[in-house]
């Protein structure tokens, strides 16, 4: 156990301070500041250091997008490149690193690596970094070549940002055009709707069979819209227990594959990102069998993260991997075929680079298309519910003015 020193000793400010602690084998736990023997301390000041202790707190709750890490990753290696050392290049990054979450790790790892850690160990402490990255900057360091690992781990997590923005834009144009017809929909429902139903209910007479159905789900949104958004909340929440149970989550991940139009996109996206995750980890010098299991678990799903497992467990026994990917349906033949050209020509990585550029060609085509053909759909959907409201209102409308005629 460590034993607790109190003392007092003059210094330039609290980081001079600080050092000379550390240098003399202390670990500072608090520093305050005196005069004439003592503490100055206003409430204002503490108050200030209050806020700030507590802005940054929720700070460090934030997420580390792989772009932050993108760019991190990309001026060590140009950095580390340009000859300087990995402690001045970390601390230099630690302060203009806008991502405070970031900058705090960064700040770790340069301790313990001017404690004599390696960089990949100090990385491994921090769960910003994931396995990969820190399996890549092992190798790297390994091999003595850590400006070129890092270079390359900077193009392979900017090539993943890129595949997750394409991804996103093709879910965000339908997922807003749907959000607004839901919106003009219950606007048309619950306040104009009510309206007509007033009028015709004083008109007397029987209602077309449209008209009452609207008129029915009028009144059901109206008194009782917290059912249909309970509704909707508990399809959403069992959605996301099925997916995390991971008894239930094999068939979630199977069906997501095999959705009408968002399952081909998806496999793509994830047959493009598990495609470069190993050729990187391969380029690199991360060992096959690492390099597979890594892979399986950022593939994302679990239908592809059990074939990638297969693959391994079929490679430890000495099975070639394009043989092993052959018997696996999720794997495209041509797949197959361009792994084990890569095995036998001895340039597996680039292979695997080269799938992965093809599916990503493919995501764009994909997106592409979907938008465009997307766009006309969504329009039609969104006239023809418009179409149907103004259809059952204006049919009683029609049925009363024959009737006087």
């Amino acid at each position: 156990m460590g034993e607790v020193v109190e003392g007092t000793r003059q210094a330039l400010d609290e980081a001079n301070l600080v050092a000379w602690l550390r240098s003399q084998g202390l670990l500072p736990i608090s520093v305050s500041k005196t005069v004439g023997g003592e503490t100055v301390s206003t409430e204002k000041g503490s108050l200030s250091k209050t806020l700030l202790a507590w802005k940054s707190r929720l700070a460090l709750v934030t997420t580390v997008a792989t772009k932050d890490k993108a760019i991190f990753v990309r001026q060590l290696a140009t950095m580390v490149g340009s000859g300087m050392t990995l402690s001045a290049s970390l601390d230099i990054l630690k302060d203009q690193t806008s991502n405070r979450r970031l900058a705090v790790s960064i700040g770790q790892v340069k301790k313990l690596l001017d404690g004599g850690w390696s960089l990949s160990a100090a990385m491994k402490t921090r769960k910003e970094f994931s396995p990969l990255m820190v399996a890549m900057v092992q190798a790297g360091e390994e091999g003595g070549l850590l400006d070129t690992t890092l270079s390359r781990l900077a193009l392979f997590l900017e090539k993943q940002e890129a595949l997750r923005r394409k991804v996103t834009s093709a879910v965000t144009y339908p997922s807003v055009v749907l959000f607004f017809a839901v919106l003009v929909l219950y606007v048309l429902v619950t306040f104009i709707v009510p309206k007509f139903e007033v009028v015709f209910s004083q008109m007397g007479g029987e209602l077309p069979a449209l008209t009452h159905v609207v008129f029915t789900l009028s009144s059901l949104m109206k008194q009782k819209w917290y059912m249909c958004a309970g509704a909707v909340f508990l399809l959403f929440f069992l959605g996301f227990l099925l997916n995390r149970f991971p008894k239930t989550r094999p068939y979630v991940d199977r069906l997501k594959l095999r959705l009408p139009i968002t399952g081909d996109i998806l496999q793509k996206a994830i047959m493009a990102r598990s495609m470069r995750t190993l050729a990187s980890l391969v380029q690199a010098g991360v060992p096959i069998l690492s390099g597979l299991t890594m892979t399986a678990e950022v593939a994302d799903n679990t239908r592809v993260a059990s074939a990638f497992l297969n693959i391994r467990e079929a490679a430890r026994k000495g099975a070639p991997l394009g043989e092993t990917a052959k018997k696996e349906k999720i794997f495209p033949l041509m797949v197959a075929h361009m792994i084990t050209v890569g095995e036998q020509t001895g340039h597996l990585e680039e292979m695997l680079n080269k799938i992965a550029d093809w599916f990503e060609m493919e995501l764009d085509e994909k997106v592409s298309k979907l938008t465009s053909v997307l766009e006309p759909v969504l329009i039609l959907f969104v006239g023809g519910i418009v179409a149907i409201v103004a259809l059952s209102i204006f049919l009683p409308i029609i049925g009363a003015i024959q009737t006087m005629l």
